[in-house]
């Protein structure tokens, strides 16, 4: 299935365009427009000359130029019968906005079901129904009906819910990094999990893929793309289902059951995925996986000023890595920068309490166990205080002549510590603001390290 025109159109037709801002068909077209499309952009809707300065049409067959993608904005019925003339048109896409099939019953089904028949009929990718769109950073378009403008970066998010997307995107716009691409899947009627799994394969802007995921009816068929998928780029997946519970509020959402979570789970592992049980979890995890490369070893190495937050990192992660001893010459390294008799063991976490206040004093604790040899990973701990600075510079500075993956922990307030976050974003280190998300990133890291080893 080609989806080059769902993702990189140049020309698109937004069909129950309206002027109305309370109107999803006004908010897919400003979206289209707000984001900044160079391609050209066609609002179709029979009552009006113009919306947002572009000449509307009253149909798409009126327009003269060809169409790649027609973004259709309209209810449940009219989107079926509109199908026709998108083919009389010649459109290669179609994105398909409305509620009101399979999800809401025996009716929806019926209408979901000629929907597809037409689709296939006339051999158009369509997404949907019941989407939010297609987001592709790489060429500003944005055809949701939520307008918004993303940081460009290497995570491309695949979701069943258009809710639980939004909540990905907003937090990582929290955590300053960027997105490549992001589909709303919706009922997956046409273009499902596996179709789009394979586009993003071959995708050089995606360095990693991050998934929501409901449920499918083609389980077999997406383990076995992503198992292919792995070996170049990770996918982690966000599951639900724990409760069987969940199941009839999927259905009615998106038309799909949840399944079996534990054999979803345990498939999972055995394709090579990596699998979060929360929207922290997965964007912690593609947070790092897009900006470090993964460990050439199982060894951690910590550098932190308070024990507490290591020890929660490290009851997270005992499972993936190991915490080796220092090298005589690291421990000699942090004696000549303490002092002979430090207050302190010093052992693998090392925990300096206030050596490590001062920047520099951390700068140079954290590069004595970076170059450590036994170390294949760098983890660094500090915590807001009203009259110390982040040693952000200084860890920057450190990374800079390291090879090995790093991982920061700025326990503190988001207002506080977001530049330092986005700095460190910036010069490709995931900083984190709780210990929990740290250890999510690390963990990451060591799993798609094993991952690799067992499938090359």
């Amino acid at each position: 299935m080609d989806l080059q025109a769902i993702f990189n159109p140049e020309s698109v037709a937004v069909i129950g365009a309206s002027a109305t801002p309370n109107k999803v068909g006004f908010n897919c077209l400003e979206s289209i427009v707000y984001g900044g499309f160079q391609g050209k952009i066609f609002p179709v809707h029979p009552r009006y000359e113009e919306i947002l300065g572009l000449k509307t049409y009253r149909n798409i067959l009126e327009i003269e130029e060809k169409i790649d993608l027609a973004v259709i904005a309209l209810n449940q019925y009219t989107t079926t019968e509109i199908i026709d003339d998108c083919a009389s048109k010649g459109v290669k896409g179609i994105i398909s906005i409305a509620g009101g099939f399979r999800e809401v019953g025996d009716e929806g089904k019926e209408l979901e079901k000629r929907l597809v028949e037409k689709a296939k009929q006339y051999g158009i990718p369509l997404l949907g129904p019941n989407t939010l769109g297609v987001i592709n950073t790489d060429v500003n378009f944005y055809s949701t009906f939520y307008p918004m403008k993303l940081k460009k970066g290497g995570i491309s998010i695949i979701t069943q819910s258009g809710g639980v997307g939004l909540t990905i995107l907003y937090k990582l716009m929290e955590e300053k990094v960027g997105v490549s691409k992001w589909i709303g899947v919706g009922n997956r009627s046409v273009i499902d999990f596996p179709d789009v799994i394979k586009y993003l394969e071959k995708d050089p802007s995606t360095k990693v893929i991050g998934i929501f995921m409901e449920g499918t009816e083609r389980a077999r068929e997406f383990l076995e793309i992503a198992k292919k998928v792995v070996l170049k780029k990770p996918v982690v997946v966000f599951k639900v289902g724990k409760s069987k519970k969940v199941d009839f509020s999927a259905q009615t959402h998106t038309g799909s059951t949840v399944g079996d979570y534990n054999l979803y789970k345990s498939a999972f592992k055995q394709f090579g995925i990596i699998t979060a049980d929360s929207v922290r979890e997965l964007i912690a995890k593609c947070k790092a996986l897009s900006l470090q490369p993964v460990p050439e070893g199982d060894n951690l190495g910590i550098l932190t000023i308070s024990a507490g937050p290591s020890i929660v990192i490290l009851d997270m992660i005992a499972d993936v890595c190991k915490m080796p001893e220092f090298h005589e010459k690291t421990i000699n390294k942090v004696k000549e920068r303490m002092g002979e008799n430090p207050p302190l063991v010093i052992k693998n976490p090392l925990d300096v309490a206030a050596s490590g206040f001062m920047p520099d004093d951390f700068r140079a604790l954290s590069e004595a166990v970076i170059q450590d040899p036994e170390v294949n990973a760098f983890l660094a701990i500090t915590i807001q205080h009203r009259h110390w600075r982040f040693p952000t510079p200084e860890i920057i500075e450190v990374v800079k002549n390291s090879s090995i993956p790093v991982v920061v922990c700025y326990p503190a307030e988001y207002k506080v510590v977001e530049k330092e976050i986005e700095k460190l974003a910036e010069n490709g280190i995931p900083a984190y603001s709780t210990p929990e998300e740290a250890a999510w990133g690390i963990k990451g890291l060591f799993e798609y390290k094993h991952i690799k080893e067992r499938f090359t």
